[in-house]
């Protein structure tokens, strides 16, 4: 069985609510999504605004699942926008 890693860029609805996104994400997602810390990543963009870049891998073998997850990514308290960045096969 493979693996997917997505990779997701996560806009907050407002600034504030940075921190409270990634202390969620740290805190993990449901099996089976695996976050590890170093893939979550506040950037900036301009004029004090930033965004959270985050990746996670899962089974490729499982239908429904990057479905699922983007439903739990766009689930979190905060969240305004979730733009996926890029997808890949992994072993």
């Amino acid at each position: 069985m493979g693996y997917i890693m997505s990779i997701y860029k996560i806009y907050p609805e407002d600034p504030e609510d940075i921190e409270k996104i990634v202390e969620v994400l740290k805190k993990g997602l449901p099996e089976p999504f695996r976050v590890q810390t170093g893939d979550i990543r506040v950037e900036p963009i301009a004029f004090g605004l930033s965004l959270i870049r985050i990746g996670v891998v899962f089974p490729d073998k499982i239908d429904g699942l990057l479905d699922k997850l983007e439903g739990l990514l766009k689930d979190i308290p905060g969240v305004r926008e979730l733009e996926t960045e890029g997808s890949t096969l992994i072993s």
